[in-house]
Parts: structure tokens; sequence; C-alpha cells
């Protein structure tokens, strides 16, 4: 954070980071080339909302693995999706967030790499919104950090499992949520809930193929939403319903086939529209299963659970 000695015009200057050393990673920059002009890409006047997709190359010149990812955004930032050939690749609902958080590495996690081609096409999708009253920029660095080829044993994936919000429709109250089956042995390293501002709650439960159904994590803050990382050194806080303070399990979360992880959203829609899934922040909502995993083979649509309808 302040690494760049930034003093533009616009908020945010604090989030800009310094790329990794050129033997031990590489930045990708989405941003004006002139703060004192920038190109029209990169400016949002108040009241403005969208979704855009920009290119990129990976810095690598040959294949590399990686794990240790930063993200710094400008507020006003809903998410950055980064993509390579249909592969998700990294993300964030943050406005500075590393994965995984920067400290030590627990020693299950010491040989897990994600593999990246050289010179590999990078898609960031970036959705912005300007809720204030002056202009704003769209501005993203992420950072990847190498992982030496030897060391990697176990390969380590995204996870972005979906479900349909059509149940929030206008002046509702209402639960949303799907089931995952497990369909191979592994371990998920970091989960969090991907979702706009009429979401109240969030909820992730792990349900044993015998076993009972066990709260993972629950958060409460859409916009800028909690990540939880289970490893075998993860000292998380249970989460408190009545503060509303997010929390998680802490430990190893294992996963085999016969499991399910169950995720729910819980919205309150006080607007005049139905909600679709829209790239809207204020205006519709999304209820999407986020994080990284070693195996566990969690599908990327899973079955859709009946929506509850809450009466208050």
């Amino acid at each position: 954070m302040d690494e760049c000695g930034l003093n533009t015009p616009y908020d945010g200057d604090e989030y800009c980071i310094l790329p990794p050393p050129q033997d031990k990673g590489f930045q990708i920059h989405i941003g004006p080339s002139d703060y004192n002009n920038p190109e029209p890409e990169y400016v949002l006047q108040p009241g403005e909302e969208n979704v855009v997709d920009m290119s990129a190359t990976s810095g690598n010149d040959k294949p590399i693995y990686y794990y240790y990812r930063q993200y710094r955004m400008r507020p006003g930032s809903h998410h950055v999706i980064i993509t390579s050939n249909g592969r998700r690749l990294g993300g964030t609902q943050n406005l500075a967030k590393d994965n995984p958080d920067l400290g030590e590495i627990p020693e299950e996690n010491k040989n897990i790499g994600l593999p990246l081609d050289a010179h590999a096409s990078i898609n960031m999708n970036l959705h912005y919104y300007n809720f204030t009253d002056k202009p704003i920029i769209r501005e993203v660095w992420a950072n990847f950090w190498y992982k030496d080829e030897s060391e990697v044993k176990e390969s380590a994936r995204e996870v972005f499992s979906p479900t349909g919000v059509s149940a929030a429709v206008a002046h509702s109250h209402v639960v949303v949520g799907a089931s995952c089956p497990v369909s191979s042995e592994g371990r998920l390293l970091s989960l969090y809930g991907h979702r706009h501002l009429n979401n109240v709650r969030f909820s992730v439960f792990h349900k044993s193929g015998a076993g009972a159904r066990q709260l993972v994590l629950e958060d409460y803050e859409s916009e800028h939403p909690s990540v939880f990382e289970f490893n075998s050194i993860a000292k998380n806080e249970l989460p408190d319903p009545v503060k509303k303070r997010p929390g998680a399990i802490s430990g190893i979360l294992n996963v085999k086939p016969g499991d399910t992880i169950d995720f729910e959203c819980e919205i309150i829609n006080m607007t005049d529209k139905n909600f679709t899934g829209a790239n809207e922040a204020a205006d519709d909502e999304m209820c999407i299963l986020v994080g990284d995993a070693v195996g566990g083979g969690l599908a990327p649509f899973c079955t859709p659970m009946q929506a509850k309808h809450i009466t208050n």
C-alpha cells in the first residue's frame, strides 16, 4: 500500500503497489497513461456504473507456476475477475487483498501451484460504479508471484459457483442458495461470497457423507466481503450473528466424494424491480461461491436449493 508515491486528482492513490522483481513475478496494470488527461475508458462520471473487459498479456516469458497474488483497486471498484482462455486465474471484490494472506505458509500448502503459459492472453473483467459527486478512474494493479516449479506437487484451482437470484422479486426478503456435490478428495484453501449491496448474509455449510451439516463461514458485509482461509495455522474467529461479525471455522477443510458444500444468500430487495443477476451493485443481486481449492471437484454450476421467503 502507498508504495508508488502517486499524487493524482483522484481518490485511491495509496492503493498503488509496485510490481515484483522481474525474476520473482509480474504485474498486470489496468489504468490511464496520464492522470491529468486520462483516456475516456478509464473515467466514470457521477452516477455511472458499468462492466468492461480489458485485455493484457502476462509478463512471464516461459511457462510458470504461481500461487501468491496481490490485488489493489481504486475506490468505486466492485470486482476484478482475471481469466486466461476461459480459465479463472484470480480476482477479488476487495480494494486491497493478498491471496493467500502474506505470512507463514502452512506446511500442507508449501507445494501448491497454479500453472500459466508464457505470454498468456489475459482478460480483466472490471465492475466499477461511481456513487460520488465527482469523476473517478478505473484502475487495478495485480501482482502474480512465481512459484519454483521444483516445489510444486499439487495444482490448485479457482472455485466459482453461482446460483440464481430470481426468487428475489421486488419488495421481498428471501434466502437463495445451492448445493455443490464433491466429486473427488481435496481441500478448500479459501472461500468467500461474491454478492451485491442487497445481501445481508452469506453462509457456507459442509456436509460430510454421513455426518451433520456444519456451518463453515458466515459474512454480513457484501460490498467488500471477508475472505477466509482454511489451513493448519489459520485462526479464524467464529461468526457472531447478533453483532453481525463475520467468522469461520479454523483448520484444514478436507472434502471427499459424497460430501456437499452448500451456500446461501439472504437478500432483502427493497427496489421496484425483480432481480436477475445483473451487474448492478445497488439494483440487482448475485450469489456466488468463490475461493481456491486443491482437488475436491466442486461443480461450476451447483444444484439450486428451494428459495425460502421470509415474512418480516
